[in-house]
């Protein structure tokens, strides 16, 4: 049983135009400070708020699929497959970038904060493939409600979304005095991001936790707490293992959650 929790300042940083959208970068591009390489398939992980209107121009991509997840805001996407759309809270946008494709980003609001990742699909097969653009609103994905806690599926299972990677994405809110378990898969990592708040976070297996846990507001022993802005990856070592949240009284949580396979079936780019 495992979690590695980086801080903020242990993760990379990024910014376009000018300086008006700045990004925390948990996993960066080659060369650049990051938290970590990869986790399997899923190679770059960047969270970007603007501070104005302002601009990402347009820039190639190949093979990879892309997801723009937008958290607030209004962000507006082009393409050279003629596409021009714009996606606002709890949207997201999908380029399968195939044999090639330009697209450019634009953050049409102030405030506007989105997250762009990458994964790495099998390279020799989707490269052969032409490039596709999808749009998806937010109301278009599943969010199930279970004890205080919204959990809604972006990428995987029910969700719209199916790339040709392996993974599974998940936007869970946590309200106060609310617990949540994630059941983890040997041979699988689960990596997230704390988006807002703070609460207490273990690997585990369910009576293990279960022994753990103590009534009110006292840190659960063997928990370590995950701060706002922290990126986390976590995995079994064993069957029957969790991934178990408890948030306290003062706040809530909000966890963006991607599950990937550690070896996915095939040889993965070098960055």
């Amino acid at each position: 049983m495992s979690m590695h929790i980086y801080s903020a300042g242990e993760q990379g940083v990024g910014a376009f135009d000018g300086g008006k959208f700045v990004e925390q970068r948990a996993i960066s591009f080659p060369g650049e400070k990051t938290a970590v390489d990869r986790v399997g398939p899923l190679f770059y992980w960047a969270w970007g708020k603007a501070s104005d209107v302002s601009e990402i121009g347009m820039h190639p991509h190949k093979a990879f699929e892309i997801l723009t997840y937008v958290i607030d805001g209004l962000v507006e996407h082009r393409d050279s497959l003629g596409s021009l759309e714009t996606v606002t809270n709890g949207g997201a946008q999908v380029i399968q970038a195939g044999s090639g494709v330009h697209h450019s980003e634009a953050f049409r609001k102030a405030g506007s904060e989105a997250m762009q990742i990458w994964f790495e699909p099998h390279l020799s097969e989707t490269v052969k493939k032409p490039a596709t653009y999808h749009q998806y609103e937010h109301d278009q994905f599943p969010v199930h409600q279970q004890a205080g806690a919204a959990l809604k599926t972006v990428i995987g299972a029910e969700a719209p979304i199916q790339l040709d990677t392996d993974v599974r994405m998940y936007d869970w809110q946590l309200e106060p005095g609310t617990a949540f378990s994630y059941a983890l898969e040997l041979g699988r990592r689960l990596a997230f991001l704390v988006i807002r708040g703070e609460g207490e976070g273990v690997v585990a297996s369910a009576g293990l936790a279960g022994q753990e846990q103590t009534q009110g507001q006292e840190q659960v022993q063997g928990h370590k707490t995950l701060s706002h802005k922290d990126f986390a990856v976590a995995q079994a070592e064993g069957e029957g293992e969790a991934l178990h949240l408890q948030v306290g009284s003062a706040q809530s949580l909000r966890i963006i959650a991607i599950d990937v396979p550690e070896n996915p079936g095939y040889a993965l780019y070098r960055k």
